[in-house]
């Protein structure tokens, strides 16, 4: 009964953001801009979502896909909320992060920050005995469709959507430590009816 409370919390996905998450933040020089891209690097670090691409011209900056932290790695932050949770334990779930810095009108900024999610996929494969379930990730089990390829050759990662909630707590996070700015959007609190997380 009290796993069947536990899974409840997470049967509602979060809905979509509909817009950007957005703040704002002054920068009336270049160290003030070099100062708020080194806590945007710093802030995608601390949740494991290393920088892979910086253009400080263009002001992007795109992180590698991550897989997303398990139940057992406490020492990674964790997702959520509940239906998140479980999501990613349940599948191979990764994240990467994009940030943007764009000039509005002098010295305001806007900062803005996109998390999408993808799942990994595998094409089913054929069973024709119970001895084939052993080999039922090799690349000797055929096919749905009854070729032989490896798993590398059919694994893919499927969009899933943005995470406005890692969005929105890398953000504060970035502002807090850059020690000012306002967010513009406001933190996700709708839900909407996904059926369970697995």
């Amino acid at each position: 009964m009290l796993a069947g409370l536990v899974l409840a919390t997470g049967c509602q996905a979060p809905a979509e953001p509909a817009g950007p998450t957005v703040a704002r933040v002054t920068i009336d020089s270049p160290d003030a801009y070099e100062a708020l891209w080194q806590t945007a690097d710093n802030t995608l670090r601390r949740y494991w979502l290393a920088p892979d691409r910086q253009d400080r011209v263009a002001g992007v900056m795109v992180s590698r896909a991550e897989t997303t932290a398990a139940w057992f790695e406490f020492w990674r932050p964790q997702p959520k909320p509940a239906y998140a949770w479980w999501e990613s334990n349940l599948h191979a779930v990764r994240r990467q992060a994009t940030i943007h810095i764009e000039p509005q009108q002098k010295p305001e900024y806007e900062i803005s920050v996109q998390v999408d999610r993808f799942q990994y996929s595998l094409e089913e494969r054929q069973v024709d005995r119970a001895a084939g379930t052993l080999r039922l990730y090799s690349d000797v089990a055929p096919t749905a469709s009854g070729r032989l390829e490896k798993p590398s050759q059919t694994g893919r990662w499927l969009p899933l959507g943005r995470d406005g909630e890692m969005e929105h707590d890398i953000l504060q996070d970035i502002l807090q430590h850059y020690g000012s700015g306002e967010m513009v959007t406001s933190p996700p609190t709708s839900t909407q009816p996904a059926g369970t997380a697995g």
